[in-house]
Parts: C-alpha cells; structure tokens; sequence
C-alpha cells in the first residue's frame, strides 16, 4: 500500500503493524520522523531489539536473509531497519528484497530507508513485492511557498502561535532546510516566555542557518535566480571566502558550458555532448538555460567580459572585485545590472 507522511501518524494508531514500511525521500527530517514514528509504534507494540544494517556498494545481502531467518536471543519481535542512502539494490539486492517479502516472519518489522527512487524503480518486481505486503511512504521537500505554513505548524505543536510575518522570516533564513527550521522553532519555543511569536522575536534569536555553496551559487547563476544570487554572494562574502575561489569555479562551469553550446550548435545530439563533457544530471537543467539564454556567440562574448573581473579581483585595475563579480554573474543569469561609476 502507499501512504503520504502525513497519514503514516493516523495509520500507525491501528492495531498492529504491517510487516515492511519503506521510506523513500530527499528531505532529512520528514525521513527520519517517519522512521522514528514507525520505532516508536515498534516499541510499545513489543519489539524490543533492533538490528541496523547500512546498504553501501560492499553490503553482503545474505545478512538480511539471516536477520530475518535468525531467531532473536532477546526478544520474540525485533525490528530490521535496512538503509540502503543513494545505493540501489542491485541484481542480489533486488532477488534478497523479493524472497524478503515473500517469506517474512509475522514477529519481524523491516524498515527500509532510501533517497527519492523513481518512476522506474517503482515498476521492478522488488518494490511491487515490498508494497504488496507492506506500506511504501515517498517525502517530498516542502516548497518554499508552503514553508511558512508549514513552520506555524509546527509552532502550533509547541503549544506557540507564531504570525505569517514570523514564519515567513525564518523560511527565508534557512533555506528550505527543515532541520535547520526545527531547530529555530525549538530554540524560540524555549527561549519565548508568551504565547505569540512575532518577527521581533525572530530577528533577535534565530541564526542565519542557510550554507552558502559555491557551487549551489554558480548552479543558481546558470538557473537564473537573481535574488538567491545576491543573497548566496554576500553570504560567501561575509564567511571570509576568497572572490578569486568563487571566480575561478565560476569561470571553469561557464567554459564547460561554453564548449557544450558550441558543440551543440555544429550539430552534435545532446545527450552526446553532456555525456562527453561530464555534465551530471542534475545540473544539466542549469546549463542548459545558460545556453538557451545566449548563443554560442554571445557567450564568447561574455568570456571576453569576464576579464574585467579578473584583473578586478587580481589587483590589476582599481574596482570592487566583489561587486563585478556580482555584476557578472547577473549578467549570466539574464539580468543585467548597471556599472557601478
């Protein structure tokens, strides 16, 4: 069967446990409270002992048919929790899985965690296996725009009102991080004697828990998000990271692109020149609205543009390294600001 994280709570308050739960999902916090709700109705139901086994590319697959075969020396319920992270199950995994669910035992819980799987996945004979005697769960990550909502919710639980402005100013501040946000709203439950929660509260307590990535940066340039460029540089800035660093990843991206547009545009596939160039899949969508958003020309163009920047940075010339480098990144990203006098 397939549930959503918020029915797993309702559908756990039933007699009984199903004999598998598979948690799939990008998102950190959702994976691990939905697992942790799972344990916890383990636990008061009798399943005392707990066996974790990490999946990775060495993982022996005959150790789940053991744990599961084994009788337990502590307890007549036990709990196989299986991570298996980014790794995919592979052909034995796969045969491991199947038998798994074809012959489990009633006294045992098997918890499966994994990152997204996909459309594909969800169609081999191991998953279908697993959702047919068990409960497959997917978390999503929570979208920015009902991220407010979402942190008034959670507010709620810690028996604290907390207004729309409020929430909004720590989504902004944590950057979709759900574990960062958890944090914030436990520290300001603590911390807040009154009931209410407002914005001043916020800005005198809650850190800036967003982690500036100079690739994230350069990923949101190509994307073309001007305001999460500005605020992702000055991020940098402020954490003491040398501009020539950011500059010389910036330049190195915007070269590989460069290349794959010219060699797009002589008339090579695609796919082809992605795979040729190592350009990984997922940010493939960034580069190719970088080339979509100028030509094999006008990119040449803003190589020859950049070198302002360059000597800038190097001492050169007499300018605001830091603030050319923020002119031309908007540039990139299809926004163009005024020169700075």
């Amino acid at each position: 069967m397939r549930l959503k994280a918020e029915q797993l709570p309702a559908h756990l308050t039933k007699l009984g446990l199903l004999p598998v739960y598979y948690i799939s999902g990008d998102e950190p916090l959702q994976l691990q409270e939905a697992s942790d709700r799972i344990r916890a109705r383990a636990r008061a139901l009798g399943y005392e002992e707990r066996n974790v086994m990490e999946a990775d590319s060495a993982f022996d697959w005959g150790r789940l048919h053991e744990a599961g075969a084994n009788l337990s020396l502590f307890s007549s319920k036990r709990i196989i929790e299986l991570r298996l992270g980014g790794q995919k199950p592979g052909r034995e995994g796969a045969a491991a899985l199947t038998d798994y669910a074809a012959g489990y035992c009633q006294d045992n819980l098997l918890l499966l965690t994994s990152d997204r799987i996909d459309r594909k996945t969800q169609q081999t004979k191991w998953f279908k296996a697993l959702d047919q005697c068990g409960c497959c769960i997917q978390v999503w990550p929570i979208a920015a725009a009902e991220l407010p909502g979402w942190i008034m919710a959670r507010c709620r639980q810690q028996e604290k009102q907390i207004t729309r402005e409020a929430a909004a100013l720590i989504a902004q501040r944590v950057e979709g991080n759900l574990l960062a946000a958890r944090q914030e709203i436990d520290k300001l439950a603590l911390l807040v004697d009154q009931t209410h929660i407002d914005s001043g509260d916020v800005l005198n307590m809650v850190v800036d828990s967003a982690r500036y990535d100079v690739f994230d940066l350069i990923e949101n340039v190509f994307l073309g998000n001007p305001e999460r460029i500005s605020r992702m540089l000055r991020g940098l800035k402020n954490e003491g990271i040398e501009p020539l660093n950011v500059y010389g990843a910036l330049m190195w991206g915007f070269r590989r692109a460069s290349s794959v547009s010219h060699e797009i545009a002589r008339g090579k596939p695609k796919e082809q020149v992605f795979n040729a160039y190592r350009v990984l899949d997922r940010h493939r969508k960034g580069v190719n609205m970088l080339i979509k958003r100028f030509g094999p020309g006008r990119l040449a163009a803003l190589l020859v543009e950049a070198l302002e920047t360059d000597k800038a940075l190097k001492g050169a010339v007499a300018a605001d390294g830091w603030q050319l480098l923020e002119n031309f990144m908007f540039a990139l990203a299809g926004h163009r600001l005024e020169k700075t006098r």
